[in-house]
């Protein structure tokens, strides 16, 4: 259990520059700095791994990567660099993905400026890589799935044209614009006493549990998404609801709310179609569970909000 519980993907080292995401679409303005592009293959990071720790590889603009590339999307300036991240196109028709994989892979190992690198999970390696890439490399994620699942206007159903360096989709028919979006989640630290609720989803690894959480909807505020779906997985009502902190959360793009409730109920009327499972835990309990001493169950990763509220609750940071 860390002492210091922290965030993946909340540190601010990336100056956004929104007034340069229409320059690289112009061809003005970008001579003075110089660009670092990272690259993603089928929602996967390509990161290179040396003795002492793994990074985000960035490629210049002359790369043979980028050849394979077609949607690139300017994250920002950081430490003096403009940073692009670049998908790697999955629509050639003469080549299967996993042959394009098994092609790149080989190419990447003859090429001494990178021969250390492997496409990854973000998700599984967040934590392997520096803060700082976290932060690129998650803001890089959200953006390209935002891109790629943003093909075609809502309202006539032509092709929309990416513009802004891959912060806007442009319709010419209907002259209007979608532009990414995060959708927001609240994450509950529930206690009754000396007491905190953990749930099991379908969708966890196996034996994982964690706060229960649940999109907010049109209308709601924070609170009373909240208390919503406490309502509708366990049945029980909470109160004295307490902001604690949020995250971003690119898998794919959720901005996650992060906040602390109590509860004088204790029996559960769990919803099997939104839970597996949902239990009681004592302080001690749960401390046990975030120390590794559980055959039975498994915590929230570190990094994620629900680890962050969980290990602050049992140090009473929270």
């Amino acid at each position: 259990m860390n002492k210091h519980p922290h965030l993946t993907f909340t540190e601010e080292v990336l100056k956004r520059k929104a007034e340069l995401r229409p320059q690289k679409d112009n061809g003005s303005g970008l001579q003075r700095h110089e660009i670092k592009n990272i690259i993603f293959f089928n929602g996967l990071l390509l990161l290179n791994s040396n003795i002492n720790e793994i990074r985000i590889t960035y490629v210049k603009n002359d790369h043979w990567l980028l050849d394979y590339t077609d949607l690139p999307v300017f994250l920002g300036l950081y430490n003096g660099f403009l940073v692009y991240a670049n998908n790697i196109r999955l629509d050639k028709k003469e080549i299967s993905d996993e042959k394009l994989e098994n092609l790149l892979n080989k190419k990447i190992q003859m090429d001494h400026q990178i021969k250390q690198s492997y496409f990854a999970s973000l998700r599984k390696d967040m934590l392997e890589i520096s803060y700082d890439d976290a932060v690129l490399a998650g803001t890089g994620k959200a953006l390209i799935h935002w891109n790629l699942n943003t093909k075609f206007c809502s309202k006539c159903s032509l092709p929309l044209e990416l513009r802004n360096s891959g912060w806007e989709a442009y319709c010419k028919a209907c002259e209007s614009s979608s532009f990414p979006r995060t959708d927001p989640v609240v994450i509950i630290l529930i206690t009754n006493g000396s007491q905190t609720l953990l749930g099991r989803s379908y969708q966890f690894p196996n034996k994982l549990y964690s706060c229960l959480a649940g999109f907010i909807e049109p209308g709601e505020t924070f609170s009373m998404a909240a208390r919503r779906e406490v309502q509708e997985e366990v049945g029980i009502d909470i109160n004295n609801i307490k902001y604690i902190t949020n995250q971003p959360w690119p898998f794919p793009s959720s901005l996650m709310i992060g906040l602390k409730a109590e509860t004088d109920q204790l029996k559960l009327d769990i919803d099997k179609n939104e839970l597996e499972d949902a239990v009681w835990l004592s302080k001690e309990e749960l401390k046990d569970l975030l120390t590794g001493n559980s055959n039975q169950m498994v915590p929230a990763r570190p990094g994620t909000i629900a680890r962050y509220l969980l290990e602050s609750w049992v140090q009473n940071n929270i």
